[in-house]
């Protein structure tokens, strides 16, 4: 019986990175998602911010180490580009560590 489930295990992770991570986009949590099942999201940023409106918990969807205060999205430059430069990204949310509801490379 375990050799059955092993082999149904080595199935069902040759699906999600054959088919399923492929298709997620790059910075975003359902990429993120499939990283986690797969152990794979250690290389991930792990801060975090809190979506005020409904409490709800985002984490970063970059590589580690990406951040940099000084490197400004290209709104805060004044440029019209949305470049999110080196601050933090998840799906549609840019944010910086200095935000109040913000907690840098926490561990998650």
């Amino acid at each position: 019986m375990r050799q059955r489930e092993r082999a149904d295990l080595v199935l069902l992770e040759e699906f999600v990175r054959g088919t399923v991570l492929p298709r997620t986009h790059p910075n975003t949590t359902e990429r993120r998602r499939v990283l986690e099942a797969l152990g794979e999201a250690g290389g991930l940023c792990t801060a975090r911010t809190v979506e005020m409106s409904s409490g709800d918990v985002i984490l970063c969807t970059r590589e580690a180490g990406h951040y940099d205060p000084d490197d400004l999205p290209g709104w805060k430059r004044g440029r019209s580009d949305k470049t999110p430069g080196s601050w933090h990204l998840a799906d549609g949310s840019i944010w910086s560590d200095a935000g109040a509801a913000c907690y840098p490379h926490a561990a998650v």
